[in-house]
Parts: structure tokens; C-alpha cells; sequence
């Protein structure tokens, strides 16, 4: 099943991180508005599902699957089967949760895009700073998905 794994450019960013280390095609978006949208316009492979990821500094080591992206009074819902996903991810020890609130950022923004170029097959996740990606850690991402 063709997988594409996304996460906004910096090496610094723990989210850039974790999709440096997974295995599969890869996009690493522009950190603006017009930027991330240019290239997620850009993309052109077919792909069954996109793993989408970003950074929550709010997080300690776990882990929220965003369900749903919101652009002015579009919502649009993942059709991805996340809880199955958080439940690999709770079982190998990564605490995670579901969000269902979108909020204006440039995640939300991203995610929407890609929500409607692949048709709903896209989920997002937002991941803890850096200092909490071990290589663990990690190795239970690729492990779960």
C-alpha cells in the first residue's frame, strides 16, 4: 500500500525527525501558508493513505491523532482508521489521544489540503518536542503504523 509521510521542514523539528526515520516516500512542507498549499498541490503520487505529522510543544511524550481539519466553515474528517492506529500505539506504550477540535495553524491548514487532495485517506499527528523523540520511540511509530 503506497504510504506518503509528511512533515513540515527543520532539522531541529521532532516531527521532522520521525519521518526522516520512517520508511516510504516523503514530503517535507514549507513552514506558510501559500508554501505548505503549493506543495501538497505539487504532489504527484497516488498514495492509499498519508501519515501526517507536526509539532505540539504542549505534548510530554505523547502523542494526538487529529481526526478532523477545519478551513473557513469546511470541515473535513479523516477517513483513516485512527483509533485502531492509537490503539497499537497505547498498546506498545505511546499514550495517545484523539482531537476532534481543529484550531487555526498551519498543521490544521496542511492537513486540510491533504485531507482533500487524497480524499479523506490522510491522518494527522502531532508529536511532542524533541527532547521526548527517542530512538524507542520512533521505532514504536513505524512499529504501530
Amino acid at each position: 500500500m503506497p504510504t506518503l509521510y509528511a512533515a513540515f521542514k527543520g532539522n531541529g523539528n521532532s516531527a521532522n525527525k520521525i519521518v526522516r526515520n520512517l520508511d516510504g516516500d516523503k514530503l517535507f512542507l514549507t513552514n506558510s501558508y501559500h508554501g505548505l498549499k503549493q506543495d501538497i498541490d505539487n504532489i504527484s503520487g497516488t498514495y492509499d493513505v498519508v501519515y501526517m505529522f507536526g509539532l505540539d510543544k504542549r505534548l510530554k511524550g505523547n502523542i494526538r491523532i487529529d481526526c478532523v481539519a477545519q478551513k473557513d466553515d469546511v470541515r473535513l474528517y479523516s477517513d483513516v482508521d485512527f483509533h485502531s492506529i492509537a490503539i497499537e500505539l497505547n498498546q506498545r506504550g505511546i499514550i495517545t489521544d484523539i482531537g476532534n477540535t481543529p484550531i487555526q495553524s498551519l498543521c490544521n491548514e496542511a492537513y486540510w489540503h491533504m485531507l482533500k487532495k487524497y480524499n479523506r485517506q490522510a491522518v494527522f499527528f502531532h508529536v511532542p518536542s524533541i527532547k521526548y523523540i527517542t530512538e524507542d520511540f520512533i521505532e514504536k511509530i513505524k512499529a504501530s503504523l
